[in-house]
């Protein structure tokens, strides 16, 4: 089993605990199971759960807690109720882009209720609620980190960690693994080394590593991102680095210095500490779409980055001024 599976796992049994404590309704655990990502799942529990006390403690689903909710009491949400929900989450703090996300998950739960012969919804109410939230696409501008935010990371990571060769040099690699190849932070973690094909292979004969990505958990419906001159490098000498340790997990390419698999907490703390709070890993994942598009085309970076079409390449990750704007100022 690898890396993957072990985490989709312990997060089935935590969504399943999760529902047994709270005695979900039949028909909500039936979606939520039926979700191909059990983190998703688990985010989609905590969204719906929400929404659902919001309703009953508005008395517009008359009943005491979520346990004791029928598919009928269904019937009595309008789209109305879900536009006031999400209003009044806004007006206490709550961002529009995280907003915006919870209406696209109960869009979703309600769609799933009306193709359920045992849910009593002939139609998805949600498709008719008013609120516009932001889309992931419209901080792209916010997210995309200058070439001095990252030249001044990685001398953090010399300056901080002069003594602590294993440490600064883990951390450099990592830095220009992902400046080269856009990867998530999930991605790296994951990372095993029946995944690295730095010769290439019989089928690929550039460099390159076998990544499964967002919602797929089988190698083969993996995708492959191929490595320039300096993330190869990287690799190989990060090799050499980590084989100065007491290794405990010998599939894990990233590890800690307990000779575990670094989590994905800890590649967000080394971006927090050596950024000061300025970067975040998947800002260099805005990063690497502008630059690579710029250099190579949209195509090229759509297969890179694992998305579903170009269309996300171009309008969520990419910002087409990155450089410009500093020309456009002497002009």
């Amino acid at each position: 089993m690898c890396y993957k599976d072990e985490v989709q796992k312990k997060n089935a049994e935590k969504l399943q605990r999760k529902m047994n404590e709270d005695n979900i309704p039949m028909f909500i655990q039936l979606y939520l199971l039926n979700r191909k990502s059990k983190l998703g799942a688990l985010n989609y529990y905590s969204a719906i759960k929400n929404l659902l006390q919001w309703f009953i403690d508005k008395d517009i689903i008359q009943k005491n807690s979520i346990s004791e909710i029928v598919p009928s009491d269904m019937t009595y949400i309008e789209s109305a109720y879900i536009n006031m929900y999400l209003e009044e989450k806004q007006n206490k703090g709550i961002s529009p882009t995280t907003l915006n996300t919870r209406k696209n998950i109960f869009r979703s739960f309600w769609k799933s209720m009306v193709n359920s012969p045992n849910v009593p919804i002939n139609c998805n109410i949600v498709e008719d609620v008013a609120y516009e939230g932001l889309d992931s696409g419209y901080n792209r501008y916010v997210k995309m980190p200058s070439k001095d935010d990252l030249e001044e990371m990685r001398c953090n990571i010399i300056q901080k960690k002069k003594n602590d060769i294993f440490v600064r040099e883990r951390n450099l690699f990592i830095l220009t693994i992902l400046i080269s190849t856009g990867l998530r932070e999930c991605e790296l973690v994951e990372l095993e080394f029946s995944s690295l094909f730095l010769d290439g292979n019989e089928i690929e004969k550039s460099p390159h590593i076998r990544v499964m990505g967002k919602g797929v958990y089988h190698i083969e419906k993996g995708r492959n991102v191929l490595l320039n001159k300096s993330a190869k490098g990287a690799f190989l000498k990060w090799i050499e680095v980590r084989n100065t340790i007491n290794i405990i997990d010998d599939k894990a390419v990233f590890l800690n210095k307990t000779g575990k698999r670094m989590q994905e907490s800890d590649i967000r703390a080394m971006f927090k500490v050596y950024s000061n709070s300025k970067l975040t890993p998947h800002m260099i994942r805005h990063w690497y779409g502008t630059v690579t598009t710029e250099k190579y085309g949209a195509a090229f970076a759509q297969q890179q980055l694992g998305h579903k079409n170009v269309n996300i390449t171009l309008n969520t990750y990419v910002d087409g001024g990155y450089g410009i704007r500093e020309k456009l100022a002497l002009e």
